[in-house]
Parts: C-alpha cells; sequence; structure tokens
C-alpha cells in the first residue's frame, strides 16, 4: 500500500478529523506573506518608503502613523480577506471531511476557513485573525470585527485619522489581531474549545491532517506529533513531510506524502 491510499484508508476509517493548516495553506488561497515578485508593484509607497518587500516585512514594521497603518492593513484584509474566493483545494477539503466531527488549527490568520464555510466554533485561530481588532494599549479589552473599518478605508484609500477605530474602553486605538507585537492576545475561547475537543475525543479514531504546516508556524508540528504519538487510535496525515521525518512509533499510522496540500487533497478526493 503506496502512502496515498494509506492516507485515503486512514481518512475513510477516521471518525474525526484535526486539520492543522499553515502558510503553505495560505498561499494556495492566494496569501504568500513571503513573496516579493509582487510586493513593490502592488505597494510600492509602503515599500519605497519602508523598505520593505514582503508582506511579512512589512507587517513586522511600525509605519509613522495610526491612520496610515489602518490604509496599509485594510488594502491587505481588504485583497487577500474580504475579496477572497475559496480555492479548488479548499472546496475539496470541505468534501473531504464531509460529515465527520472536525477541528481546525491554523495559523493562516485570514479568515479562510470561515468564508468557505466551516464551523467559526471549530476553528482555533492560532497566529490571530485580521479580520479582528484589538486594543493596543496592552490591556484585553476583548476583540471586534473590523471588516467595516477596512471597507470604509478601502472605500476612501486615503489615510484618514478620523477612521482610526478607537477602543471602545479606553479610547486608545485599535490594531490587528496578530502576534505583530508582545500585545498579541490569542483568541483563549477557541483555544479551549480546541483543548475540550481534543479531550473528548481520546478514545475515537483521530486523523490529524496536516496542510502546509512548515518553519513559520512550529507550534502545529512537533508538539502536535507528540501529542498524536500518546493516543494508539490516533493517526496523522502529512502533505509536507516524508515519511522518515516522522518518529518510528508512529509509522504504522500515519502517511507522510511530501508533495504539498494541493496535490494530496486532490488524490484524497478521488475515488
Amino acid at each position: 500500500m503506496d502512502n496515498i491510499d494509506k492516507a485515503k484508508k486512514l481518512l475513510a476509517d477516521a471518525e474525526v478529523v484535526i486539520v492543522t493548516a499553515g502558510n503553505g495553506m495560505a498561499q494556495i488561497e492566494g496569501l504568500d506573506i513571503l513573496a516579493q515578485e509582487k510586493f513593490d508593484q502592488e505597494f510600492p509607497t509602503i515599500a519605497q518608503k519602508y523598505d520593505v518587500h514582503t508582506i511579512g516585512d512589512a507587517l513586522d514594521k511600525k509605519l509613522t502613523s495610526w491612520q496610515e497603518q489602518w490604509l496599509f492593513w485594510s488594502q491587505l484584509v481588504q485583497k487577500y480577506s474580504l475579496s477572497y474566493q475559496p480555492s479548488k483545494t479548499m472546496r475539496q477539503l470541505k468534501q473531504l471531511i464531509g460529515k465527520k466531527e472536525y477541528f481546525i488549527a491554523t495559523s493562516t490568520f485570514g479568515h479562510f476557513f470561515e468564508t468557505a464555510g466551516f464551523n467559526k466554533n471549530r476553528i482555533f485561530n492560532a497566529f490571530g485573525d485580521w479580520t479582528k481588532m484589538q486594543c493596543s494599549s496592552g490591556i484585553n479589552h476583548g476583540l471586534e470585527d473590523d471588516r467595516a473599518v477596512v471597507a470604509e478605508f478601502a472605500a476612501k484609500n486615503a489615510a484618514d485619522a478620523n477612521l482610526v477605530p478607537k477602543c471602545k474602553v479606553c479610547g486608545q486605538p485599535m490594531e490587528l489581531q496578530m502576534p505583530l507585537n508582545e500585545h498579541f492576545y490569542p483568541d483563549t475561547d477557541a483555544n479551549t474549545r480546541f483543548r475540550w475537543f481534543l479531550t473528548g475525543n481520546e478514545d475515537k479514531r483521530v486523523v490529524f491532517l496536516e496542510l502546509g504546516v512548515d518553519d513559520t508556524s512550529p507550534q502545529l508540528l512537533e508538539p502536535i506529533v507528540q501529542l498524536v504519538q500518546q493516543f494508539p487510535q490516533w493517526s496523522y496525515v502529512a502533505a509536507d513531510l516524508e515519511e522518515e521525518l516522522l518518529p518510528d512509533n508512529l509509522q504504522d499510522r500515519s502517511a507522510a506524502v511530501g508533495n504539498g496540500a494541493a496535490a494530496l487533497i486532490a488524490d484524497l478526493v478521488q475515488k
């Protein structure tokens, strides 16, 4: 049995599917934070003024003013999330999971899975969600949806100080709910739901499906593999890892394909 056939059998036999999705999955959905090819063309002002040439570098850069910051953030969120249409791979993933119980732990932060129709209560955005915003004060005053703000900035296409959202509790400017600085507040409610979901399925046949996880999200790789090792009914299917990279005691209940998420999902949905 080759690894694709093995992966198909593991998924077919599974009662529960847990997806771990990283930067490789975001790339399939159109967002590559490390790509340099188009950034200078799409965001020439930011590229020239701050000498940044990828989305990742630009997100790490503190811009001169809150209005400039929000204009740039809004351009990103509008382009990659509000205008997002699920890829063929995303649609096939939904087909693959079907009516099985599932949870998704992802570092992609682009609101892709929610937009594609997956249950928002079954998604943990480990690196935040840039369609949400948090207070920049350093105090957790909760999360708010920022899509109306993004739409206003995008429509005006100007750095307007009057559009900068303010915290309803303390009046400080809001910022994206992402790990851009030490103020990042993970979604503890979603994290708790994920932990309870794991606890509630300890005795079931669970498949962890790795899609596009790489060095940019190590929290979704080695700790997950170690978790699967602890429960004999749990198995692991990896789109991006080679078989020899998985522990010996996981070989019988794993399938590491190593050819990427798009190819793996396409193979898995074939009859």
